[in-house]
């Protein structure tokens, strides 16, 4: 695992010593960055935004988002053997200063920034268990309710889940899909 983009390209990240986390491959995230860069209309790079990285793991989607630019990311993390990956990753980095780790369950945790400034990007990676239930019930749509309800600016929602959960008309007002990629057995939903 690597860091893909910007100023840390090339820079090693570890994994958590466990296997109850998985990290977005390479792939996977490349094309996400990819995809964002030309949406937001900066290739290569990232805009200036506050993004969260919620279900962090070894925190791979926010400090790349970082090394292309983000401002800040507040990286939402409660496992331990995950934790100790993340701090390494930020210190390796030396991305102490623009990093905020919340260690809490990413499903109740509040979704702010630790100065209650709204974000601007929210990466959703949570465990497939959680992402499969579509339904209304589901703990993504529950989670996308609550950050709607809670925030006076809606992020950009970048949500990674097994291609078998298709969100395809399932995401709740005021929320719309405005991409779905696949990546083999991954896939991608962009929700604004």
């Amino acid at each position: 695992m690597r860091i893909i983009g910007g100023v840390w390209r090339s820079r090693k990240l570890v994994r958590p010593a466990t296997k109850l986390t998985r990290p977005i491959p390479d792939r996977v995230r490349e094309a996400v960055f990819d995809m964002l860069g030309s949406r937001f209309d900066c290739p290569g790079a990232f805009p200036n935004w506050i993004v969260a990285d919620v279900f962090a793991g070894s925190g791979s989607l926010g400090l790349e988002a970082l090394s292309r630019g983000a401002r800040a990311c507040c990286f939402f993390e409660r496992g331990r053997d995950a934790i100790k990956a993340l701090k390494n990753n930020i210190e390796t980095l030396e991305a102490q200063d623009n990093s905020h780790i919340v260690r809490l369950d990413a499903w109740r945790a509040a979704i702010l920034t630790p100065n209650d400034e709204p974000f601007d990007l929210l990466f959703l990676d949570p465990p497939y268990r959680d992402s499969d239930e579509v339904s209304d019930r589901g703990r993504v749509r529950s989670y996308l309710r609550r950050l709607a309800e809670n925030s006076s600016k809606r992020p950009t929602v970048i949500l990674h889940h097994r291609r078998s959960a298709n969100y395809d008309g399932r995401i709740d007002t005021p929320w719309t899909i405005v991409d779905y990629r696949i990546f083999g057995t991954n896939a991608i939903t962009v929700i604004e």
